[in-house]
């Protein structure tokens, strides 16, 4: 160790003796940290992957204690940590994960928002802003026809189904319509009923299915999903996931499991207001949250959703702060493969009242600017919103949907009639709008010139 690093070492050391509720434990564990990072040639083993994922707690911890009110030496622990566990497991050689200062309006770490303010004014024109969307949609995903005969491009669309498996949840969010306190019939499915959502899923085309469920950690463990994850893909699907935020060793089982992709929402870029948004349970800590996609691209997942939840908070800001949010995982990792969705919320549960009403024009310039920010990018859209917007916004930018959803575990069955299944689900996270049958969607995509695919592969290719 070169003098100056141990220099720091000894800063570091004297400030969590001056500073830590748990000191002497974790001084032991940044002990253990140097005597194996001495022999990096032994690295990394089992005994230094379990110390990383317990420095890992440790940073987030860190996180919690100490707030809004970080200063430089506490900035310098969080990176040691985060460097530390790197190294511990053995991985490629990186810089500190800073999504928490590249979110931020200062953050000089890309130039994104600066590239495209004149297009959140609203003063500026719709109609070109979604003519330009149109076009960088048309250059990124258009495709040429199967027709010998035909010169026709035609754009490509996967549709995909949201399989829910649990809405046990702990956390208390405000606006969700599985959190906590709400007294609500509570499904957990075992994984011979998730088989037969699943098969149900499949016989309506589906082969790109999305595991959705609450945050439970008793039952929503890594071992369930693992065990689900495995079990689909022995099915020849293609799968990811929107669960709750996990750590880097859990996103590395689901990997090797068989996930694919990985969907998570911040929900609000607003440290404040998320906090008073999120009142107790795991999600309340804004930081492992915000942190999750780092640990999703080091796991080796390479495809990644972000997203904000429309109405929270100032919709403008929100959608800045993805964006530069979305600038920073690309300069980080330049093969991840983004996508974006920008859910609106539009019903909530009693005691909550949305502060921001996000209009239909709004709504579609967020979506043209995310297209002309991230050119190609996925853009997703689900069907908490109605058919006709739906039909619209198809048309400019979106390249995912999902259809004949059910947002409650179990809530699908062997009827096609998918307006009788919202009818009569229980415990909604919230409430699907286009109730339009699978069929009904995809042959008007058909007819309006896109080809319809069910997986991120060719139509009809198979999946390894």
């Amino acid at each position: 160790m070169s003098h100056s690093a141990y220099a720091e070492s000894q800063s570091i050391n004297n400030w969590i003796a001056a500073t830590d509720d748990h000191a002497d434990h974790h001084l032991k564990l940044a002990e253990q940290v140097r005597l194996l990072l001495s022999n990096p040639t032994a690295l990394p083993s089992d005994e230094s992957r379990q110390l990383a994922s317990k420095l890992e707690r440790w940073r987030y911890q860190r996180f919690n204690e100490c707030g809004h009110s970080r200063n430089r030496m506490d900035e310098s622990i969080l990176d040691q940590l985060d460097q530390w566990a790197n190294q511990l497991r053995g991985t490629k050689p990186r810089s500190p994960r800073h999504a928490r200062h590249a979110v931020k309006a200062s953050s000089a770490a890309n130039n994104t928002n600066t590239l495209l303010s004149e297009w959140f004014d609203r003063e500026c024109d719709l109609e070109s802003l979604t003519a330009m969307a149109t076009q960088v949609t048309s250059e990124h995903f258009s495709i040429k026809s199967a027709d010998l005969h035909s010169d026709l491009d035609l754009r490509r669309m996967l549709l995909y189904a949201p399989l829910y498996v649990s809405s046990h949840c702990v956390n208390h969010c405000r606006y969700c319509g599985f959190q906590f306190p709400l007294k609500i019939d509570r499904i957990h499915l075992n994984r011979d009923e998730v088989l037969q959502q699943s098969r149900i899923l499949r016989e309506r085309g589906f082969r790109h299915q999305l595991i959705v469920a609450g945050d439970f950690p008793r039952l929503t463990s890594t071992p369930y999903f693992c065990d689900l994850i495995s079990m689909l893909r022995q099915e020849n699907l293609e799968l990811s996931i929107e669960i709750a935020a996990q750590s880097t060793d859990s996103y590395t089982a689901m990997r090797e499991a068989g996930v694919s992709g990985v969907t998570l929402y911040q929900e609000t870029y607003d440290e404040s207001v998320y906090e008073q948004l999120h009142l107790k349970g795991p999600k309340a800590s804004y930081h492992w949250r915000l942190e999750a996609p780092d640990r999703v691209a080091e796991a080796g997942i390479g495809r990644i959703g972000l997203g904000v939840l429309l109405g929270l908070a100032d919709p403008v800001q929100d959608v800045r702060a993805m964006l530069r949010h979305a600038g920073y995982l690309k300069d980080r990792f330049p093969d991840l493969k983004l996508a974006f969705s920008l859910p609106r919320i539009r019903h909530a549960p009693e005691g909550y009242e949305i502060p921001f009403d996000i209009d239909d024009e709004l709504l579609i310039r967020m979506y043209c600017i995310c297209r002309l920010a991230f050119p190609d990018s996925e853009l997703v859209l689900s069907t908490r919103e109605p058919a006709t917007l739906r039909d619209q916004l198809k048309r400019i930018c979106i390249t995912q949907m999902s259809a004949g959803s059910s947002t409650s575990p179990g809530g699908y069955s062997d009827t096609t009639d998918v307006g009788a299944e919202a009818e009569h689900s229980q415990g909604e996270q919230f409430p699907v709008v286009d109730q339009r049958p699978v069929e009904t969607i995809a042959a008007g995509l058909r007819d309006d010139g896109f080809e319809v695919r069910w997986t991120f592969g060719q139509p009809g290719a198979a999946l390894s």
